[in-house]
C-alpha cells in the first residue's frame, strides 16, 4: 500500500497500473502488504482487506475485542499513531481538492470519548452493526465510549432481557452529559429512562453540558457533539484564535446554540436558524441563560437565507448536515452583505466542494481540521472566508 487517502482508504496500483482503493476494518499504514478481495472496474479497483501479509511495527493490539468486525470504529491497532494517520488522510484530501493551502490540525486528546452511542437490540442481543451489514455484533462494553456509558451496557441488556424496558427490537441511544456521569437511555419513540442504582427510571430532564464558562442543555436523544468537552475546546480555541467579532452573528443550522454560545459577547446580536423545533426551543433557553441577545427561528436554513444577507461587520456561520450546502444556497451567499463567513463540515469531500462553489465571492483565509471523532476516519473541517 502506497499512501492513505480520504476516508481511511489505502491507495495502491494493480499490475496494469490501474488505481486500487482499499478499505480495512482496522487501521492501514502506508507500506504494509495486504491481501484483499478486489472488484475491478473500468479504470480502477475497489477492495476490502482480508489479511495482512506484512504489518507495520507501530501496530498495537486493539483495546476492543470486536474491533475487526464492529462497524463503529476503523482505526483500532493504530495506537498513538491514529492522529498522524488521520492527518495524512486530510492532507491528501486538501491537496487534491484545494491545492497547496496552509491548514491547521488539531488531534484529539487521548482522553476524548463518545458521550452518546447508538445501539441495536434485536430481541436477543444488544450491540453494534457489523461492518457493511445489519448483522449484530453483541457488546458488553465499549472502550470508545465514556466510562459511564460503557459500564451501563450490561445494565441496559439486563433490563431489555427482563422486560423492565420495552422489549421489541429497535435502536437505543445511551447518552451522558458533561462531565460524564448520569446515563440516559432513549428508545426510537423518544422515551427516556435514567439509570439509577436500582434500575432504570422514566426521566424527562435535559442533558447538561458544563463546558467551561458555557452551559448548554438539550433533550436526551437529540443531536449534539459526540465528544462535547473536546469539541467545545477545539472549536472555542479555533474561533478565539481567528478573533471573530462584530455586529450580528448569523448562526445557520445552529442546533441548540453551541457556536452562538462559544462566540459569546464578541457579537452584539445573534440570529440562529435551525429546522428542529425542539432544538430551537433549547437554543432560546441556552442563550437566554447566558445573557446573549438572540433571535432563534425554526426554519430550513437553506430556504431561509435571502439574497444580500448581512452587512459589513457581520458573520455568517454555517454548520450544515453531512451532505453540505446546496448549489442554490451557495449562489445566494455570493451576494451576501456580510464580510466574513465560517463554514463547518463533517464530510471533507462535500466541504471542499462547497469551498470551491463559494470561491467566486469568498476568499479562503484560514483552514483547519479537528479530530472530533477519535478512532474513526471522520474529521470536522472548518474554514474562515472573507469577501
Amino acid at each position: 500500500m502506497e499512501r492513505l487517502a480520504w476516508g481511511g482508504k489505502g491507495v495502491a496500483h494493480g499490475s496494469d497500473g490501474r488505481l486500487l482503493l482499499l478499505e480495512a476494518p482496522l487501521a492501514l499504514f502506508p507500506g504494509e502488504t495486504v491481501e484483499a478481495q478486489v472488484i475491478w472496474k473500468a479504470h480502477h479497483g475497489e477492495g476490502r482487506v482480508t489479511r495482512w501479509i506484512t504489518r507495520d511495527p507501530r501496530r498495537v493490539p486493539a483495546a476492543c475485542p470486536v474491533a475487526a468486525v464492529c462497524g463503529g470504529c476503523e482505526l483500532w491497532e493504530a495506537g498513538g499513531h491514529g492522529p498522524a494517520l488521520k492527518r495524512q488522510m486530510v492532507e491528501d484530501l486538501f491537496r487534491r481538492q484545494l491545492g497547496e493551502v496552509d491548514w491547521t490540525w488539531r488531534p484529539a486528546p487521548p482522553e476524548a470519548r463518545r458521550h452518546r452511542i447508538q445501539l441495536h437490540w434485536d430481541g436477543t442481543a444488544l450491540g453494534y452493526f457489523r461492518r457493511h451489514s445489519h448483522a449484530l455484533v453483541p457488546v458488553s462494553a465499549c472502550p470508545a465510549a465514556a466510562e459511564p456509558l460503557s459500564a451501563a451496557l450490561p445494565r441496559l441488556l439486563d433490563a431489555l432481557e427482563g422486560g423492565a424496558l420495552p422489549h421489541r427490537p429497535q435502536r437505543w441511544e445511551l447518552a451522558t452529559g458533561t462531565p460524564a456521569r448520569e446515563v440516559r437511555a432513549t428508545d426510537e419513540r423518544g422515551r427516556t429512562w435514567r439509570l439509577e442504582p436500582d434500575g432504570w427510571t422514566r426521566d424527562e430532564d435535559p442533558l447538561r453540558h458544563d463546558l467551561g464558562a458555557t452551559v448548554l442543555k438539550h433533550g436526551p436523544g437529540a443531536f449534539f457533539q459526540v465528544s462535547p468537552p473536546w469539541a467545545a475546546q477545539a472549536f472555542g480555541d479555533l474561533l478565539e484564535g481567528w478573533d471573530l467579532r462584530g455586529g450580528t452573528l448569523f448562526d445557520l443550522y445552529g442546533g441548540v446554540g453551541l457556536f452562538s454560545a462559544l462566540l459569546g459577547r464578541r457579537f452584539v446580536h445573534r440570529m440562529l436558524v435551525e429546522s428542529g423545533e425542539e432544538a430551537v426551543a433549547w437554543a432560546r433557553q441556552n442563550l437566554e441563560a447566558l445573557g446573549l441577545s438572540s433571535e432563534c427561528l425554526v426554519a430550513d436554513a437553506d430556504a431561509w437565507v435571502p439574497e444580500g444577507l448581512g452587512a459589513p461587520g457581520d458573520l455568517i456561520l454555517l454548520d450544515p448536515p453531512r451532505a453540505g450546502l446546496t448549489p442554490g444556497l451557495c449562489e445566494r451567499l455570493q451576494t451576501a452583505g456580510a464580510e466574513t463567513l465560517v463554514l463547518v463540515g463533517c464530510d471533507g469531500a462535500a466541504f471542499c466542494r462547497d469551498l470551491k462553489r463559494l470561491a467566486p465571492a469568498w476568499r479562503l483565509e484560514a483552514l483547519a481540521a479537528l479530530d472530533l471523532f477519535p478512532l474513526t476516519s471522520l474529521v470536522e473541517c472548518v474554514a474562515l472566508l472573507r469577501r
